[in-house]
């Protein structure tokens, strides 16, 4: 490179540290991706283990969830007190038994969409639910979900 003009020299090394983030982007794109993918995947395994701290300690202290109606959930607190009600049995009004299985996700940068299976012992039939996840700090900052408890169809008792 002794020889070439700094223009010359320039884009060379230009070319060269766009050659590089060519490679490079791709894979902190996909860590991304697989990172968002694991940080679903510990939700619904606190969720199928009717685990309201594990549920709450996957979103950060200021995370905001939007649910069906205008329903908002905001701040540490009031994640604890919605979890704790969810991870009942369903003998206490609770929803303890849900497995939230991913049928179709789609992710971008701290952004990810799953819609879910919902299956569980004590529902008639599977209902499905999609939510919106914003990820800060390697936890949930936001959640958009469709999820309403009121269309989930229950097993008639005998």
């Amino acid at each position: 490179m002794k020889n070439r003009s700094p223009i010359v020299r320039a884009g060379l090394v230009a070319a060269a540290a766009l050659a590089a983030l060519a490679v490079l982007v791709p894979t902190f794109a996909g860590a991304a991706k697989s990172t968002n993918k694991a940080l679903v995947a510990a939700h619904g395994k606190a969720l199928a283990e009717c685990s309201a701290e594990g549920l709450v300690n996957g979103y950060t202290n200021d995370a905001t969830l939007f649910f069906p109606d205008g329903v908002v959930v905001k701040g540490r607190a009031a994640l604890t007190e919605l979890y704790e009600g969810f991870v009942k049995p369903p003998s206490e009004e609770g929803l303890c038994g849900l497995k939230a299985t991913p049928v179709l996700e789609w992710e971008s940068g701290r952004t990810s969409f799953v819609k879910f299976k919902v299956t569980a012992p004590f529902l008639a039939k599977p209902y499905f639910s999609t939510d919106g996840y914003v990820f800060k700090g390697g936890k949930i900052a936001a959640e958009m979900s469709t999820f309403d408890a009121t269309k989930l169809d229950f097993k008639k008792s005998k």
